[in-house]
């Protein structure tokens, strides 16, 4: 027997060595590439989406909680609680998110901090799924300002 020559004859030689690929075998890759390729373009697109998402959802709630602790002290100004919750969004975002905070005096015993944020205008492809999809966070902590906890002295 020969050692040059296929163990089995089916398989096409050339000058006694096998062939890499037929065009019939090119063929059938290429199709099958095509199929399998869409399915794992998409879950590649999906898991980008899912992880952009959460942290997306997790910026919201560092910002409305840091804002909620910028304005929880006393003498701080609701200015001060939109620029941390700013500063913070900006990282991520450059547009498509709202903040609100409460109004705020030398009497509240709570500052309350709402984060949004508009997937439609931050997400890549959520949006054709969730059209009217908004991310929201609020955080509420007591201020050091209410009466009982901090007492100021008028000398």
């Amino acid at each position: 027997m020969n050692p040059l020559l296929p163990v089995h004859p089916q398989v096409p030689t050339q000058n006694g060595r096998r062939q890499k690929h037929t065009a019939a075998q090119e063929g059938v890759v290429l199709v099958e590439f095509a199929i399998i390729a869409n399915v794992l373009f998409c879950m590649i697109f999906v898991s980008f989406e899912f992880a952009r998402l959460h942290l997306a959802r997790n910026l919201t709630q560092d910002a409305a909680y840091y804002a909620a602790r910028q304005a929880m002290v006393p003498g701080a100004t609701t200015a001060e609680a939109n620029s941390e919750a700013t500063k913070i969004l900006s990282a991520m975002f450059s547009q498509g998110y709202d903040v609100s905070i409460e109004p705020l005096d030398h009497q509240s015993d709570s500052v309350v901090v709402t984060v949004s944020v508009d997937l439609r205008k931050v997400a890549f492809f959520t949006p054709m799924f969730l059209p009217d999809g908004k991310l929201t966070s609020v955080a509420t902590l007591h201020t050091e300002r209410y009466r009982g906890y901090y007492q100021q002295t008028d000398s």
